[in-house]
């Protein structure tokens, strides 16, 4: 069947995570260096980097249910400050600000922007807070280019069951045959979405190979459009 819906993952697949982590380690250090004995920016992106561990956190390195909330508190724990820093407005300045700063992945927008004009239904399905995906695409400036935007926290099943992936095509109205799904992970990405049945491509640059798949590969964005206009 031809491809009539392409579905996205976020992290490492529209938008740089870790890129994004620098970002918003500069933005955290320009609010509060003056609360700080030494600002020291490698240790604080060194620190989200750590828990954040590429939007795959270990259970060992949370402290608490949310990421955000790992970080400030190992933030509050593990830098010298000289000020005293409410906890909570810690956590809160991570889901305020992290997805304002938000990078781009190479060539997202102006793949967006090319599948939009030829009329495919565009969604993401991402594991994680829904608020936290919305701001991130918020922060992205994307998210009006997609019909569906899908999150493990919102409806309540995560990658890479099969499930939240014939969620998607079901949302879109497609059949999961007509769906190409565009990810960074072979096991949470790939393999759940050929588990329901759609096509898929791997982006890869953030995981170790795995011969076993059996998927097409890329390195760059751009490089979906000549899949795409295959016959």
């Amino acid at each position: 069947m031809p491809i009539r819906a392409v579905l996205f993952d976020l992290d490492n697949t529209l938008t740089h995570r870790d890129q994004s982590i620098q970002q918003y380690s500069k933005f955290l250090l320009q609010q509060f260096q003056s609360d700080l004995f030494a600002p020291d920016l490698e240790k604080i992106q060194q620190i989200i980097r750590r828990i954040d561990n590429g939007g795959y956190p270990k259970k060992e390195q949370l402290t608490h249910p949310s990421i955000g909330a790992s970080v400030a508190f190992a933030l509050l724990q593990e830098l010298a400050w000289k000020t005293e820093i409410d906890f909570q407005d810690l956590t809160d300045f991570w889901f305020q600000h992290f997805g304002q700063c938000a990078v781009a992945m190479p060539g997202a927008l102006e793949l967006l922007e090319r599948l939009k004009q030829q009329d495919y239904a565009l969604a993401v399905v991402s594991n994680g807070g829904h608020a936290t995906r919305l701001n991130i695409l918020q922060g992205l400036g994307f998210t009006d280019y997609f019909d569906e935007i899908i999150s493990s926290e919102l409806v309540g099943m995560s990658k890479p069951h099969k499930e939240i992936f014939l969620h998607g095509a079901e949302s879109l109205k497609v059949h999961p045959s007509e769906c190409l799904f565009i990810g960074d992970h072979p096991v949470n990405d790939i393999r759940g979405a050929q588990q329901a049945g759609m096509q898929a491509i791997w982006l890869q640059g953030f995981h170790p190979e795995d011969e076993s798949l059996k998927v097409s590969r890329i390195q760059q964005l751009h490089e979906l459009y000549a899949y795409l206009e295959q016959p």
